[in-house]
């Protein structure tokens, strides 16, 4: 008996300090959306891109929380909560495109973006465009107009004109032909790093037009 009180009282307080912890890193988080490395963010979104369409949800989610927190600079607790609700909308659309889970999940996704970066955009309008370039994508709309809805997307969150962030949103979108002209068992690893290549060009070409944009 004294032995299972020390073992749940050992448990008790690991798990105040691990609370304690989160609480205090949550406090002292300062995320920023234009802190990304692009080098970085290339090579994560397309590892991201591979474990989605491979079908590793739980490497997906941990690829977009180090994101999330990594470059972002999100708490764990934010990130933890942003990356769970990216991932259930992607797995969600895998599914079936018009799952009426798909848009709440990714309305939580930016409701923590928005309270945390204290950036406070239409967050209903973020993930209704975020759907809508899902499905224009799905439904084999052309890169050059579904990269304009990207960019829609991304001004929102930016508070920047769309114009400005179209040539990234472009490049991405080219990034994204690239791998559905390779579908069904045709990517090979050389394609995933061209694809990393691109992503890279999109993010640093992103970065550039936010950094000047300030």
């Amino acid at each position: 008996m004294t032995t299972c009180r020390r073992f749940f009282g050992a448990t008790a307080v690991l798990a105040a300090v691990l609370a304690a912890m989160a609480w205090f890193q949550d406090a002292i988080s300062r995320p920023d959306m234009s802190g990304f490395d692009p080098q970085e963010m290339g090579r994560l979104e397309s590892a991201m891109w591979r474990s989605y369409y491979e079908g590793h949800w739980l490497q997906l989610a941990r690829q977009t929380m180090k994101g999330a927190c990594g470059q972002y600079r999100f708490s764990w607790w934010d990130g933890a909560r942003s990356s769970l609700h990216a991932a259930r909308a992607a797995l969600f659309f895998r599914k079936n495109t018009d799952d009426p889970r798909c848009l709440p999940e990714l309305e939580q996704y930016y409701a923590i973006i928005s309270k945390a970066t204290g950036q406070h955009f239409d967050v209903r309008a973020a993930a209704a465009l975020e759907l809508k370039w899902w499905k224009e994508r799905r439904r084999s709309v052309t890169p050059k107009d579904y990269a304009r809805t990207i960019a829609r997307a991304t001004a929102l969150v930016y508070g920047m004109p769309e114009e400005t962030l179209l040539p990234a949103a472009r490049m991405r979108a080219e990034a994204m032909a690239y791998r559905d002209a390779r579908r069904d068992g045709k990517m090979t690893d050389a394609d995933w790093q061209e694809i990393a290549r691109q992503l890279m060009m999109a993010y640093a070409t992103l970065k550039e037009a936010v950094t000047n944009g300030r």
